[in-house]
């Protein structure tokens, strides 16, 4: 984007937080970036990531017009709330993956194939509020089922 264009879409950002009556402090905390970075997108600096200019979008609702083809930006990563719950559930899954091999005997990274073949790490993330806490014991023995069924 040229300079021109950047301080055009900068103004229309700052304007767009404005009339949503949100802080710099907020609309920075709900992208995920810092008060600076807010504030370097709105005076249109050219130093400024990417990926910081759609997440500022994204919290405001805006879209850009590339060519005359609307573009709608997607967030591809979790939100911070989401992400502690995704990394407890990551735990949890090579936790029971790693411990399913070792009650079987052969290395994870086959276990983990085989469980991802048969669509059991699917089942486990579902159920995972419900399963986790259970013993280890349980766990192995639930995974074997399921390992079972998916077989039958």
């Amino acid at each position: 984007m040229a300079v021109e264009q950047l301080e055009q879409l900068g103004k229309q950002i700052k304007q767009k937080r404005l009339s949503l009556n949100m802080t710099m402090d907020c609309c920075a905390e709900k992208a995920g970036i810092s008060r600076a970075t807010l504030w370097s997108i709105e005076k249109g600096a050219s130093n400024c990531s990417a990926t910081a200019l759609f997440k500022v979008m994204e919290v405001l609702g805006l879209s850009i017009t590339v060519n005359n083809c609307e573009t709608n930006i997607v967030r591809e990563r979790a939100t911070r709330l989401n992400s502690v719950e995704i990394k407890k559930m990551n735990k949890f899954l090579i936790m029971c993956i790693e411990e399913y091999a070792s009650s079987v005997c052969e290395p994870s990274g086959v276990t983990y194939r085989k469980m991802k073949d048969k669509g059991v790490i699917e089942m486990l993330k579902n159920e995972y509020g419900d399963l986790h806490g259970y013993s280890q014991s349980y766990l192995n023995e639930y995974i074997s089922s399921l390992m079972e069924d998916s077989e039958q």
